[in-house]
Order: structure tokens, then C-alpha cells, then sequence
């Protein structure tokens, strides 16, 4: 049932401030690099690109911040857009590994 799930429950005040804290976080980031003086740089796009999703994901998932972890059933317990965002972090990790690594 939809109400059993954990998205359905209302968020509390301070999981708001948590995402309110994440997506500001998600905007800093590329507002300072836009400012800043330093050239492009591929792997530091692809830093960047994988710090976005990582606030992403905490910004769909505050509770880890507020409550235990249940890690008997983690992965139910994670809403689908940070697990979705989690495998984007993990994937752009890799690849800037990769481009490192060539470089």
C-alpha cells in the first residue's frame, strides 16, 4: 500500500532542513566554479558532476541523517531516485578513475 511506504509519510522538520541543506550544497558547487578562474578541466567537470548527484541523493534520502540505519533491509529502505543517483555517482566515479588513469 502507498501508505506503508516510507515516501508517503510526511517529511519532519528536520529532513526538510537536511534536503534544504543538500540542494543549497547542489547549487554552491556550480556557482563557485563558474566564478571561478581555472580552466576546464575533464576530470574536475566529472568531480563535479558526481558531487551534484551525490547531494542528489541525500537530498531524496535526509532520513540517513536523522535515523539508524535498518541494514538488514537497506535497500528497501532507499527511495528509487537515490538509488538511481547513488549508481550515477558510482558510474562517473569510475569513469573519471578511468580518464585519470589515461591521462
Amino acid at each position: 500500500m502507498a501508505s506503508d511506504s516510507p515516501q508517503a509519510a510526511p517529511r519532519t522538520r528536520g529532513e526538510n532542513v537536511v534536503t534544504a541543506g543538500w540542494i543549497a550544497l547542489g547549487i554552491a558547487i556550480p556557482v563557485s566554479c563558474f566564478f571561478s578562474d581555472e580552466t576546464f578541466d575533464f576530470s574536475a567537470s566529472l568531480a563535479l558532476l558526481s558531487l551534484l548527484t551525490l547531494c542528489a541523493a541525500f537530498a531524496c534520502w535526509p532520513r540517513l541523517f536523522l535515523a539508524p540505519i535498518n541494514y538488514r533491509g537497506f535497500v528497501d529502505s532507499v527511495p528509487r531516485g537515490s538509488l538511481i543517483a547513488m549508481s550515477v555517482f558510482v558510474g562517473l566515479t569510475v569513469l573519471r578513475g578511468f580518464v585519470e588513469l589515461v591521462a
